[in-house]
Order: C-alpha cells, then structure tokens, then sequence
C-alpha cells in the first residue's frame, strides 16, 4: 500500500521527453495523485507493457509538498517509488530474490544519481525494467511462440484497430489456421480476446482519467462510442459512465479515510 505521503511522479520520465526540475507551486487532486500511482502500481503488478501512453498523462501530478532540496526530493521519491515498484512486482510473482535485489540496486544508483535528468533516466528504466520481468514471468508456457507474440502484439497496440490479417501477417499463418490455433490455446476466440485487452484498458482509463467515454472510444480504435458502450456493458455488465461512478464512489470513501487519518 502507498504511504500516506504523495509521490511526485511528475519526476518519472519515458525516455527522451524533456526532463526538468519539479515545481511546487501547483495544487493538484491528492486523490487524482492516489489514483494515477495505484494504476502505475496495477501495470507493474499485471506486467502491463502498453504503460507509456498512461505514464505520460500522470506526469502533471505533483506532490505539493516539497523538501528544501529539490534534487533530495527527487531523490527521495524515486527511492520510495523503487520500493513500492519492487513489491507490486513481488506481488506480481516476481521472485523476492529477484525482485529484492534489482530494487537495491536502482535504490544505490539513485543515492549515487547527482542531477535530474540522470535520477529522471534511472526511474523510467527501473519501472520498464520491473514490468518486462513481471510480464515475461507471467508468460504462459504452454503459449507457443506465435501466439505469445500476438498475445505482446496486442497489448502494445490497443490505440489502434488490430486486423486478423495483421497478426496473421505477424506469424506467417493464414487468417483461419491463426483464429483456431488462438483460441486453442487460449481458450478464448481472438476478437474476444483483443476485445477484453481493449475493455481492461477502459477501465484503467475511467478509473484514473477524467477523459470522456467518446474519447475513451476513440483511444481504443472503436468504431463508433456506441459500439463500445455495448462492448463495455457485455464485458462489465454496466456502461462505461456508470462504470466510472461507482468506481468514484468507492474510491472516495477510501480516499478519505486514508487521508482524514
């Protein structure tokens, strides 16, 4: 569980993106700020590698509470991050005496880490780090190779429409030998399963975005909102805006319980 005291994930940085030192000067939803690190949190522990696109909208959050020196507050944050990072993935099915030992080692950088962008750099690769060994653990091995691909292809590509043809393409299997060996081994028929992928996605985004159910939509490469509306209520039993409220509604109450305390 988080402790009390936010994180400031607005220093954990994708490779490449403009690196510069945290500002204390804006008051953000504490609850908004809970909520973007419990999801953080939930792709390390599923092994979620289609994190980017999320990480990128959390970066505004800030803690708010800063100490007198940035770099230290930095520093610190990425430390506490580490430790919680580390978890999940233990929680995940990392091994402890793996994911123990790779935490310290990202905690030792980081204490040796002297500006931004090195301690910036060093959060992003820790975090990739933590959830390619989470998903490569989660691996199912009775997945053969070519449906283990279309299994990654799919969850790094849940922004756009996924063609059978695509991921026959993928394998060098025809359209029809790639459906029946799919849901031969995994039980489930492939529009079904790309359909959950981008149902699982919406719900992380209703959960921890104030996007709009349209913008969700067209997020995830549905044809219409109203088609994903029905895909939503036939995968969850309720509309996505129904969906978000009652998520709402639960999270609120844990919310101030845990920051009355």
């Amino acid at each position: 569980m988080l402790t009390k005291e936010q994180l400031d994930i607005s220093v954990f940085r994708p490779k490449g993106s403009k690196c510069q030192e945290p500002s204390p000067s804006h008051n953000h939803d504490r609850s908004k700020i809970y909520l973007a690190e419990q999801a953080l949190l939930r792709m390390v522990r599923e092994g979620d590698i289609n994190y980017e696109g999320f990480l990128i909208q959390s970066l505004t959050m800030s803690s708010g509470v800063p100490l007198p020196d940035a770099i230290q507050q930095t520093r610190a944050n990425i430390i506490i991050f580490t430790t919680l990072v580390s978890r999940a993935a233990m929680e995940g099915g990392l091994h402890p005496e793996i994911a123990y030992p790779l935490g310290d080692s990202y905690i030792a950088a980081a204490l040796r880490s002297r500006d931004f962008g090195e301690l910036s750099a060093l959060a992003a690769t820790m975090y990739h780090d933590f959830i390619c060994r989470v998903h490569q653990n989660k691996t199912n091995p009775h997945y053969s190779t070519a449906i283990q691909k279309c299994c990654d292809y799919i969850a790094l590509s849940l922004g756009k429409a996924i063609r059978i043809s695509d991921l026959a393409a993928l394998t060098g299997y025809s359209n029809y030998y790639l459906t029946e060996k799919f849901k031969k081994e995994t039980g489930l028929p492939l529009f079904l399963y790309i359909r959950r992928a981008k149902i699982a996605r919406a719900k992380l985004l209703l959960e921890t975005s104030d996007l709009s159910v349209r913008s969700i939509s067209e997020q995830l490469a549905f044809r219409t909102p109203n088609y994903f509306i029905k895909c939503f209520r036939n995968e969850a039993g309720t509309t996505p805006a129904q969906y978000r409220k009652l998520y709402s509604a639960r999270s609120s109450i844990h919310g101030n319980q845990m920051f009355a305390e």
